[in-house]
């Protein structure tokens, strides 16, 4: 006589796709199953895409040849990703541990490195419509004769707009399962790093600004 098959419930998550619907099960599975060494495709990945991301509406083209941009991002993209990653981590890290959370380095480095799978997953749409059309890809103003061209180019913004928002949310949602807080403690985490760097940024733009142009402030 058969035993009855137990019921599996511990089904085998591929964070490549399930980080789109299920951020903070992929996360925990990374966090139990995985060591550090599994997300250094993830970052070296995503730094090339978060360059090729970054040309977009910089105006460089026709300056520069597209291949030769697309080489640059290739040949840096995966050193600037891992140092990005590494001093995101070390902040949010330390910011976390002043909201009480309960992470180690190693782990918010990991929930980290998996924010990139949506901007990693979105790079060859963003080749394709630089290889087609670099005129709009290089300059989001321009406008094409060919009415085509426009409408992918404005669906492949909009798209880059999404994936920007969503890659904010797995980090959100990534942080608060590696420190064991909330989303909102999570946010904060993120959001006020983020937002003295913008202001210290801003206070040397005006003093160089100043010193250039011999304007006292």
């Amino acid at each position: 006589m058969n035993q009855p098959q137990e019921k599996r419930t511990d089904y085998k998550i591929q964070p490549f796709f399930s980080i789109w619907l299920h951020p903070k099960k992929t996360a925990q599975f990374i966090l139990e199953h995985k060591n550090w060494t599994y997300t250094i495709g993830f970052i070296l990945l995503g730094g090339i895409a978060t360059g090729i991301s970054e040309l977009e509406d910089t105006k460089l083209y026709p300056s520069f040849q597209t291949w030769l941009l697309l080489l640059a991002c290739i040949i840096t993209g995966p050193f600037i990703g891992a140092v990005s990653v590494a001093i995101g981590t070390a902040v949010t890290w330390i910011v976390g541990k002043i909201f009480g959370g309960k992470g180690s380095f190693e782990d918010i480095w990991k929930v980290t490195s998996v924010s990139s799978i949506p901007s990693i997953a979105i790079t060859p749409f963003l080749i394709v419509w630089m290889a087609n059309s670099p005129q709009t890809f290089f300059d989001t103003n321009y406008e094409s004769s060919t009415i085509i061209l426009n409408i992918a180019a404005f669906a492949s913004l909009l798209i880059s707009t999404i994936v920007s928002v969503w890659s904010l949310v797995i980090n959100i949602a990534g942080i608060a399962v590696a420190h064991r807080f909330s989303n909102w403690k999570a946010f904060f985490t993120i959001f006020i790093p983020t937002f003295l760097l913008i202001v210290v940024i801003g206070i040397w733009g005006l003093l160089l600004y100043s010193a250039f142009s011999g304007i006292s402030i």
